[in-house]
C-alpha cells in the first residue's frame, strides 16, 4: 500500500475463520460492478485485469475465468501426470493442484470451470445467487466445511448464467514441493470428500445412502486407464507454457510404474471416502449441523466455536 498508493489498495482484517468470511466481507465492502477473487499463492499475468474487463464488455457475461498455470517449485513426480485429465473444451486440468488450461481462445464454458483462485463475477450476480458456501474451514471445524464456489457456480448454471474462459486472464499458481506428494493428495482428497458430502446433502435435502461399490469400481477402472497414460506422458517434455521456478531447484524424479500409480490413486480414493463419510456421519448425528448445511445462504456467517475449538483454531 505504501509502495503503490496510486492503486488505492484497502486492507481489511476479517476475524471470522474460513475463506468464506473473507470473500463475503470483500463483496460487502466493494463498490465496483465487477468482483475479482484471487488466492494468495498466485501471480497474475500482465494485462490480467484488462482481459477480465474486456470479457465483461458482453453484458450477457456474468462470470469470467482464465488459465490457471503451474509455477512449480521443483519438477513434479511422474505419478502426478495420472491426476491430469482432459476437459470437454479440450486442454487439460488437475483439480488436485487447481490447474486448468483450456487453450488460447476465448470460449463459453460451464461455470464450474471457473475456480476460486481466478474467479471474476458481476457483483449483482454474486448477491442474486446467494453468495459463496463455507470453504477452507480450520481442521478442527471440518464438519462445517462446505463446497466453496461450487454451489454458486452450479446455481449459475441452473439459472442460465453465461460464463466465459478468456486466455488473457492468466494466473500462475505456485505449487510447492510439499504439494506434490502422495500425502498431500490424500489430504486434498479427504477435503474434497467432505465438500462433496456437503454438496450431496444440500442437493438431496438430507443424508442418503451411498452405493460405494459403484463409486469404487468406477474410480479403480479410471485409475488403471490413467496409469498407462501417466507413464507415457511422463516421458515427454512438459508443455512449454507451464512456467517453472529456476531450473537449479529442479530434480529428476524416479521412473514411475503402473503399479505405483494405481497404489497412489487407491490411497487417494480411500482418503476421499473417509472425508465423505466423516462429514456424512457428523451431519446425520446432529440436527443443528444439518440445518447449517441446508442454509439458504451464509451472508450472516459465524462459526459456532466452543472454547476448546477456539483455542485449537487459534493455535
Amino acid at each position: 500500500m505504501r509502495e503503490m498508493p496510486h492503486h488505492r489498495i484497502r486492507y481489511l482484517f476479517e476475524p471470522e475463520p474460513g475463506l468464506l468470511s473473507g470473500r463475503h466481507r470483500g463483496a460487502l465492502e466493494s463498490n465496483g460492478e465487477i468482483l475479482v477473487f484471487l488466492d494468495d499463492d498466485i501471480e497474475a499475468a500482465p494485462g490480467y485485469l484488462h482481459a477480465i474487463l474486456d470479457a465483461f464488455e458482453d453484458p450477457a457475461v456474468q462470470l469470467v475465468g482464465g488459465p490457471n498455470l503451474p509455477s512449480y517449485e521443483s519438477e513434479p513426480p511422474e505419478w502426478v501426470e495420472s491426476f491430469w485429465s482432459t476437459t470437454p473444451y479440450g486442454g487439460r486440468m488437475c483439480g488436485f493442484l487447481s490447474l486448468l488450461d483450456l487453450g488460447g481462445n476465448a470460449i463459453e464454458i460451464h461455470p464450474n470451470y471457473i475456480w476460486g483462485l481466478n474467479f471474476a463475477i458481476r457483483r449483482r450476480a454474486l448477491f442474486d445467487l446467494g453468495g459463496f458456501h463455507p470453504d477452507c474451514i480450520p481442521d478442527a471445524l471440518q464438519h462445517f466445511q462446505g463446497d466453496g464456489e461450487t454451489g454458486l457456480t452450479m446455481k449459475a448454471f441452473a439459472q442460465g448464467y453465461k460464463a466465459v474462459f478468456t486466455p488473457g486472464a492468466t494466473v500462475y499458481h505456485f505449487i510447492s514441493a510439499s504439494r506434490m506428494t502422495p500425502e498431500y493428495f490424500e489430504w486434498r482428497a479427504y477435503y474434497q470428500g467432505v465438500c462433496d458430502s456437503y454438496s450431496r446433502i444440500r442437493r438431496e435435502g438430507g443424508v442418503t445412502k451411498v452405493q460405494w461399490h459403484l463409486v469404487i469400481t468406477s474410480q479403480f477402472r479410471r485409475a488403471r486407464e490413467l496409469a498407462g497414460a501417466a507413464v507415457r506422458r511422463a516421458k515427454r517434455p512438459h508443455v512449454s507454457e507451464f512456467r517453472r521456478i529456476a531450473a537449479a531447484t529442479q530434480t529428476k524424479s524416479n521412473p514411475v510404474s503402473d503399479t505405483q500409480v494405481v497404489a497412489i490413486r487407491q490411497r487417494v480414493q480411500r482418503a476421499y471416502k473417509a472425508g465423505f463419510e466423516f462429514h456424512r456421519d457428523a451431519v446425520s448425528r446432529n440436527h443443528e449441523l444439518l440445518a447449517w448445511v441446508l442454509r439458504s445462504d451464509y451472508w450472516d456467517y459465524h462459526l459456532p466455536l466452543t472454547k476448546d475449538q477456539s483455542k485449537e483454531v487459534a493455535s
